[in-house]
């Protein structure tokens, strides 16, 4: 089946210590997956592109692709690793993150495995920091050793309508970026640490060839440092070929309306958040889908605000699927009618 949508991005398996202390161990998550279920929330096929450790779960890549998440652009490596990724959240949403350990060190060190005291994450987050990688190669380190290539995007995923790309190296989007744009794609771009380590006349030649910039309010703050976050968006959306949006967590977004020349405020959808890993990935592939199929990009971050509530809910890339379609549409109705500035009348995708 032709992908109707494709997003490129990282496979990685995550550790998760919840703002409650609740403890989630290897979780399947990465930008990759948690996009393309983000796009699928919307469509029945998604296109995924990305390089995979041998050791990621199978079970979980056949969960994916008898959802809708096609696989074909998916390049398996005989590399195994034992390590996932920590993601530590606070009560004010703040995460630490670039620790690793294997999912058994935790109890190794004397720790409950189901949920932690704020004292007990504490002395768990020192521990890490004290043990480092361990001499053991991190999923970060892995994507630089095997970077995604335009050479993996297989034909029929080049017919999508549109295309997402994760947090990458630029030498990543260097190769992916034009090979969309030149197949007529909608295109969006996420920064992550990656992009937000330029300066903004650094990223302006990426800017140029998407049609919506989704960086993170930090991400976005290294990128225009010392202004107000309007003013750097409207930087930053001047750069783009389309606009750029800001991802302000638990505050919704703020997408910069070019026609009216002003930032359009769009809420998220009031959830109970289990795991926000995926919450800014999940946004991009629903912001993807509603571009695509509206052509509107406030109308779009409604869509992305109804994924990553999805998401958010649920442990892991996989714990919200089976995707129901039906619900997504009947959130998306209740949050259209709440957003300020009236978005333009949708257009159906075509086939």
């Amino acid at each position: 089946m032709t992908p109707e949508l494709v997003t490129a991005g990282g496979l990685t398996v995550d550790h998760v210590i919840s703002a409650d202390g609740t403890v989630a161990l290897a979780r399947v998550g990465g930008n990759g997956a948690y996009s393309s279920v983000g796009a699928l929330c919307w469509r029945e096929c998604v296109g995924l592109v990305s390089v995979a450790v041998a050791s990621y779960p199978r079970e979980t890549l056949a969960r994916l692709r008898d959802s809708g998440v096609a696989l074909d652009g998916v390049v398996m490596v005989d590399v195994a690793l034992e390590s996932g990724n920590w993601f530590i959240y606070d009560d004010e949403g703040h995460r630490s993150e670039r620790l690793t350990s294997r999912p058994e060190e935790l109890a190794q060190a004397g720790f409950p495995t189901d949920r932690l005291t704020p004292q007990q994450v504490d002395d768990w987050q020192a521990q890490l920091r004290r043990r480092g990688d361990g001499g053991e190669l991190s999923y970060s380190q892995f994507r630089d050793t095997h970077p995604m290539v335009a050479a993996q995007v297989p034909e029929h995923y080049l017919r999508a309508r549109g295309a997402h790309c994760a947090p990458s190296r630029p030498v990543v989007l260097a190769d992916l970026l034009p090979l969309f744009n030149g197949r007529g794609m909608v295109v969006t771009l996420d920064a992550g640490w990656q992009l937000a380590e330029l300066s903004l006349d650094d990223l302006s030649p990426f800017l140029a060839q998407v049609d919506a910039f989704l960086p993170s309010e930090i991400e976005l703050a290294a990128l225009v440092p010392g202004v107000p976050i309007e003013q750097a968006l409207a930087l930053a959306a001047a750069r783009c070929r389309g606009t750029a949006a800001v991802k302000l967590g638990p505050r919704g977004c703020l997408v910069w309306d070019k026609v009216a020349d002003a930032p359009v405020a769009v809420p998220v959808i009031p959830t109970r958040a289990i795991d926000p890993t995926g919450a800014g990935d999940s946004f991009c592939g629903g912001f993807l889908a509603g571009l695509v199929e509206t052509g509107d990009p406030v109308l779009a971050a409604a869509y992305g605000a109804v994924s990553a509530s999805l998401i958010v809910s649920r442990h892991g890339a996989d714990g919200a699927l089976p995707i129901d379609r039906a619900a997504c549409r009947e959130a998306l109705a209740r949050l259209t009618s709440s957003i300020a500035r009236a978005p333009m009348p949708a257009r159906p995708l075509s086939a």
